[in-house]
């Protein structure tokens, strides 16, 4: 099996304020797709798991497998590999959905990169702030 590659970002403009998410996902053939989501009011750290859970939600649609994920969060990767506990009672249901979506999968790899490496899901963000436009639904909402 091949990995599906993603590179996810999310943001708010204020934090809190008005917040977005980016989703970039590469097929293991070198399909790209890249995804806004706009979030409405949030923290930055609300948006940067709902890129996670939206990202989750495709590639369980795509019956991805082994998933690489790349994020500019360095609390968001560090609380889903363990390295660092989640204080914050808000973020708490976020990460239990997300180590749910992750148990899905046959191999999860993630990391922290610097922001420079994340460019496009960055970009994606702005987007979906700056047009409250969604390309995926909004994993804050049921």
């Amino acid at each position: 099996m091949s990995f599906f590659r993603v590179e996810i970002d999310g943001g708010a403009w204020g934090n809190p304020g008005e917040a977005g998410a980016g989703v970039v996902i590469i097929h293991p053939d070198g399909q790209r797709e890249e995804h806004t989501v706009y979030l409405g009011h949030a923290t930055n750290n609300v948006a940067e798991y709902a890129a996670l859970l939206a990202a989750l939600r495709r590639l369980l649609e795509l019956q991805a497998q082994e998933v690489a994920i790349q994020t500019d969060s360095e609390l968001l990767a560090r609380q889903l590999t363990g390295s660092y506990k989640v204080r914050a009672p808000h973020l708490k249901p976020l990460w239990e959905r997300a180590q749910a979506a992750l148990a899905r999968f046959s191999r999860v790899d993630i990391r922290a990169v610097p922001r420079e490496q994340n460019t496009r899901a960055d970009r994606l963000v702005a987007e979906a702030i700056a047009h409250k436009r969604s390309t995926l639904p909004s994993p804050l909402t049921p």
